[in-house]
């Protein structure tokens, strides 16, 4: 398996930013935005779909650290030509990376999502929604040109079968 004190040093603070942060910026908008109410109805219903998402979330993230590391022989923190981590070696296209390409993005997602929910509050909302657009944007202009510059044909083949960002269960 591959990895430095550096890519471990980086997917560390990384997780703290990610798995911590966004939660307490969500808490913030949740504590002095009230006026925006629920937009679930409230009872047990937000807080058990929330918890859900959030593991579902939870667990695409880390399957994904996992197979980055192991079969793409690199690290996480890879932006266009900006690696602070290892530079991933292989494409990686088993695992969650089967289902969609992003599959990093689509469980940070899900997880602020989850916490949304379970949270209850509009704002709080405002989110996962504006992670979502960054991450999309991120992979249409930085992610996706230094795969197709690295990968070539093979990115091709594998982007041509699975989706961006939303799971295809069933394959064609």
């Amino acid at each position: 398996m591959s990895g430095n004190f550096t890519d471990r040093l980086v997917a560390s603070c990384g997780c703290i930013v990610f798995l911590l942060g966004g939660p307490l910026v969500m808490f913030y908008l949740a504590a002095f935005f009230p006026a925006g109410g629920d937009f679930l109805p409230p009872g047990l219903f937000p807080a058990v779909f929330g918890s859900f998402s959030s593991a579902c979330g939870l667990l695409f993230i880390f399957w994904s650290i996992r197979e980055l590391h192991v079969k793409g022989q690199g690290g996480i923190a890879s932006f266009g030509r900006i690696h602070l981590t290892s530079k991933t070696k292989n494409l990686v296209t088993s695992g969650p990376y089967a289902v969609c390409r992003n599959p990093m993005h689509l469980g940070l997602v899900l997880f602020y999502l989850g916490i949304s929910c379970a949270i209850n509050s509009l704002y709080s909302l405002l989110f996962p929604l504006t992670v979502f657009l960054v991450a999309s944007v991120a992979a249409v202009f930085i992610d996706e040109p230094r795969l197709k510059r690295d990968f070539g044909v093979e990115y091709d083949r594998w982007a041509a079968k699975v989706p961006r960002f939303w799971p295809r269960i069933i394959r064609n």
